[in-house]
């Protein structure tokens, strides 16, 4: 699945209400809002999730009738839109077809605590995979379940998963980052019964006792070429972001190396955006600086308007961007503290940035 949009994207996104335009004070979805992509910011404002839609050069607001469950659990192609809800009997897929303007509900998994859920659409909007992450006590080891079946309708199929993490399609198969500290990758075949646990340069980490300093990867991005970019954040030594790439899903080669500052907490994986023409944009975890990887060529620059480092960010276009900015307000200390989330946009490739 490519996630990135090719004229027009969605983004739901978590709010502070102090000192943010009212959805109110903004334009309604226009009627030809037509085309809406991954991956999908999720969050809250005033009780009620919204969603941002990029008409043109216009970011325009699209209701989610419901807060979605923790995860990546919104995904969106063309008028269709899919948020996964967890309820006191489990799981449902709330699903627009008219680019939000009605929903049906529909019935996906009978879980009462499916952890977080992550949703991926192919390529071409047909086939749905749902990963539920059943959480266990401190120190074990989850269970995980992939749902897979037809986007509008129909049964779906339920498998074990290899672990609980973030997942993306990519040529008839998935392929999801996750496992303890997000160390490992894992390739389904094309009914995502079976999975193969990949090394990405390096070996591939245990499954048990993993140490804290173990490289971190990143949510996979199906590549407008067809390979699958992996990024792969280093804590051991200097910190660094490596970018890999593969075309048969079992040998990757590095493409590119980014340095980044500062200490890495274990399983910090850093924010990676895919751009509709390749390029690739690597924000720091530590400090607001953005560097851009275009084939062999590398930039980096300090964007304006940013207050911290963005915690999720996306393309619409290569100019057209958004991005989630989470801060911390802590009453004393470390203690405390309530984390306050704002969502930027750009309308110059990332180089300056407006609060929405």
């Amino acid at each position: 699945m490519v996630r990135h949009p090719i004229w027009l994207g969605l983004v739901a996104a978590t709010f502070a209400v102090a000192g943010c335009a009212s959805g109110a004070d903004r334009a309604a979805a226009p009627s030809g809002v037509t085309a809406v992509t991954s991956p999908v910011i999720t969050g809250s404002r005033d009780g009620h999730t919204v969603a941002y839609a990029l008409a043109a050069t216009q970011w325009t607001t699209v209701a989610l009738p419901h807060r979605p469950a923790d995860g990546q659990s919104v995904a969106a192609h063309g008028h269709d839109i899919y948020a996964a809800v967890r309820g006191a009997d489990g799981v449902t897929l709330e699903a627009s077809h008219d680019g939000g303007r009605s929903w049906k509900q529909r019935p996906v998994a009978g879980t009462s605590d499916p952890g977080t859920v992550d949703l991926a659409l192919s390529a071409d909007g047909a086939r749905l995979a749902i990963v539920l992450d059943h959480p266990r006590a401190a120190g074990a080891i989850g269970q995980a379940a992939v749902l897979l079946g037809e986007a509008k309708g129909g049964a779906f199929t339920s498998h074990d998963a290899p672990a609980g993490g973030q997942v993306t399609w990519w040529n008839g198969r998935l392929a999801l980052s996750g496992g303890a500290l997000s160390s490992r990758l894992y390739v389904s075949d094309a009914k995502a019964s079976a999975w193969t646990p990949v090394a990405v340069g390096g070996p591939v980490a245990p499954l048990r006792n993993v140490d804290p300093g173990v490289a971190s990867i990143g949510v996979p991005i199906d590549q407008p070429d067809g390979s699958l970019l992996v990024p792969v954040t280093n804590h051991a030594g200097s910190p660094s972001v490596d970018l890999f790439a593969t075309t048969d899903g079992s040998t990757f080669r590095k493409v590119a190396g980014v340095a980044v500052s500062g200490e890495l907490g274990a399983g910090t994986a850093a924010p990676v955006a895919a751009l509709p023409d390749g390029a690739v944009l690597v924000a720091e975890p530590n400090t607001v600086r953005l560097h851009v990887v275009r084939g062999s060529a590398q930039t980096s620059f300090v964007p304006r308007g940013l207050p911290a480092p963005p915690s999720t960010m996306t393309f619409a276009t290569a100019t057209m961007g958004i991005a989630r900015v989470d801060t911390a307000n802590c009453a004393s200390g470390k203690t405390g503290c309530a984390v306050r989330s704002e969502v930027y946009t750009t309308i110059d490739g990332g180089k300056s940035w407006e609060r929405s």
